[in-house]
């Protein structure tokens, strides 16, 4: 796995590169599909669910790399975003493999689903959603609330102005008049 390619990796230089957790993710689904296919095979012989219990080993490892990623996650961002739908189709990938080396089980693979909880990458962009709403929200009414104080402020002094005229002019009256 530490072999992510460090030509997709992130970098100054590369507008549009990939962060290195989605690298990671498509990265960690190429060697469960490896996994199924070459080693699986064989190590049947000596455990039922060899893949299964593979997958969810992978999914375990990148499950806990993901959690600290959204543990330091504050707002939603474009790499954000890649990183948790790569870690969604993962799931999806790992999940489909297992169930497939099940299906022949006696729990129909229930046993090993279980020992693999969610990522749920999906709660984690909509809790982000919920945030940048918020906070857009928040920075409109705050622009709103400015602008009604600076048009009170001109109302004011337009008003201030009119009776200052009123004023000279009453006065202009009295004393010349």
């Amino acid at each position: 796995m530490e072999k992510a390619d460090s030509s997709r990796r992130a970098s100054k230089n590369q507008p549009n590169a990939l962060p290195v957790l989605a690298i990671l993710a498509k990265d960690v689904g190429s060697l469960a599909i490896n996994e199924k296919q070459v080693f699986s095979p064989i190590l049947k012989r000596w455990h039922p669910l060899a893949a299964g219990l593979a997958v969810a080993t992978l999914h375990s490892c990148y499950g806990n790399e993901l959690k600290q990623f959204i543990s330091g996650i504050t707002e939603l961002t474009p790499d954000a975003v890649q990183v948790l739908r790569a870690a969604d189709q993962l799931e999806k990938d790992l999940v489909q493999i297992a169930v497939e080396d099940s299906v022949e089980s006696d729990d129909g693979g229930k046993a090993i689903i279980r020992e693999m909880p969610p990522y749920e990458a999906e709660g984690a962009i909509a809790n982000l959603v919920k945030i940048w709403i918020k906070t857009r929200i928040d920075r409109l009414k705050e622009w709103v609330d400015r602008n009604l104080q600076q048009e009170v402020c001109i109302h004011y002094l337009f008003f201030c102005y009119q009776l200052m005229i009123f004023i000279d002019t009453i006065t202009h009256n009295n004393c010349c008049g």
